[in-house]
């Protein structure tokens, strides 16, 4: 009798807290369409009620499009030297991962080459890191830096009636490591070519429209150096038929410090269960969110993989929760780690699920498998096969094969996963990696 009324008192809640729910959801999404019309009426453009019968162009323009807001040259001050100067979205602690953190040791390293400070402007975001955190990220990659060689500064304010300064010495080294800050450098005038650090293939990130344009065009100038990060993603944009990018491009395979960091051997107990992780980032499409945990929740229903034997994880952004599979497994999701976490937990995985819809073979597959976990990630055009990082990673080149590639890998034996790591391209040491791009730049 007391579980019906509690099942009733229950039941009772969830109603009233889905009438009050709906009822708040609707106010709040009347009040944000009320606040946006009331902004594109201020600002004329709104279709139905106009204030002004004409609106400026650089405020439809650019409002819409603040990836491409202009910074306009400044003199520099009579004291400062040359600088080597990073563009970059946004400078956060958590985001000192991949492709930023790519960047930022990128910056750092040819920083000491050329005997520069560095300066990291951020173009659309102010993320409130401070030099110190820097300071303490290049320590952790063998990379001494002080606080007073470093400056960071914030563009991100601006916008087309707010114009945003950038003062530019003749010795000043540009980076731009997105297609926008790219897009920007472009305008400036420079009196040498900007690096261009290539990660990924950008304009896919979009779908058919002007951003796609725009990401694109951006490969087309002449006005920079290309650098890619990996020889596959070198290849991809040869295949582009880059004519420019193709005769110019250096190019480098990137270090994992993982395996320095925590042992190149996976730190299991006896008896354990196994671990499975999955890269659990929906909000990036490219990742392949949905895709990734469809198969695992058929290898498992299908009982090819064992529930009892393995247990779940997945992580890279806090709001999702915890997923039940249909075989009564749950995926348990840790969230947005810092690095140490990171790297704390990939010591402990087996079978690392990690899907890229791009041509650059991403940096989860590498970090896992220089540790000595398997990988199952998905091919893309030009890239086919990343045995030469490590036979422990099974590419997918048709999403037909996952659900039969994640059970393959979950079979890969502990001493062959470890043996694996042996044979393998993938470095460890971010100078070695470096070392001869950063010296045929500075040359330059």
């Amino acid at each position: 009798m007391k579980k019906k009324v509690k099942k009733f008192t229950a039941r009772t809640v969830r109603k009233s807290a889905h009438v009050t729910r709906m009822v708040l959801s609707l106010g709040a999404n009347y009040s944000g369409r009320l606040e946006n019309k009331a902004h594109r009426i201020i600002n004329g453009t709104d279709a139905s009620i106009k204030l002004h019968d004409k609106v400026l162009f650089e405020q439809l323009y650019y409002e819409t499009l603040p990836y491409v807001l202009p910074m306009h040259p400044a003199l520099p001050k009579v004291d400062r030297k040359g600088e080597v100067t990073l563009l970059i979205p946004s400078l956060q602690k958590s985001s000192f991962f991949d492709g930023t953190a790519s960047a930022l040791i990128f910056t750092a390293l040819l920083a000491q080459e050329k005997k520069q400070g560095i300066r990291v402007v951020e173009t659309l975001k102010h993320g409130h890191a401070k030099t110190e955190q820097l300071v303490e990220f290049f320590e952790k990659n063998g990379i001494h830096i002080t606080s007073k060689q470093i400056e960071i500064v914030d563009a991100s304010p601006r916008k087309y009636n707010n114009y945003g300064y950038i003062n530019i010495h003749p010795e000043d080294t540009f980076i731009a490591s997105a297609w926008w800050d790219a897009y920007v450098l472009e305008k400036l005038p420079l009196q040498k070519k900007f690096i261009y650090l290539i990660q990924d293939y950008e304009p896919i990130f979009y779908a058919n429209s002007d951003r796609y344009i725009m990401a694109e065009g951006t490969y087309k100038s002449e006005k920079f150096i290309p650098v890619c990060n990996t020889e596959l993603m070198y290849r991809f944009m040869v295949s582009k038929d880059y004519k420019y990018i193709e005769k110019n491009a250096l190019w480098f395979e990137p270090a994992v410090g993982i395996g320095e960091k925590v042992g190149r051997s996976v730190a299991k107990k006896p008896g354990n269960k196994k671990r499975m992780f999955i890269y659990g980032r929906p909000s990036v499409e490219r990742n392949l969110f949905y895709t990734a945990i469809k198969s695992i929740n058929e290898v498992f229903l299908s009982q090819e993989l064992d529930t009892n034997e393995w247990e779940i994880f997945m992580a890279g952004q806090d709001n999702i929760n915890n997923i039940q599979l249909e075989s009564g497994i749950v995926i348990n999701n840790l969230g947005k780690m810092n690095i140490d976490e990171y790297y704390q937990f990939a010591k402990t995985v087996d079978l690392a699920v990690s899907l890229m819809m791009a041509p650059h073979p991403s940096y989860p597959p590498l970090e896992f498998s220089s540790i000595g976990a398997a990988v199952v990630t998905t091919s893309y055009e030009t890239k086919q096969d990343l045995s030469m990082y490590s036979k422990s990673i099974f590419v997918a080149k048709e999403y037909s094969e996952l659900n039969s590639l994640i059970v393959k890998a979950s079979n890969l034996s502990y001493d062959d996963r470890i043996k694996n790591t042996g044979s393998s391209i993938i470095n460890s040491d971010w100078k070695k990696s470096l070392k001869n791009v950063i010296e045929e730049l500075a040359s330059k």
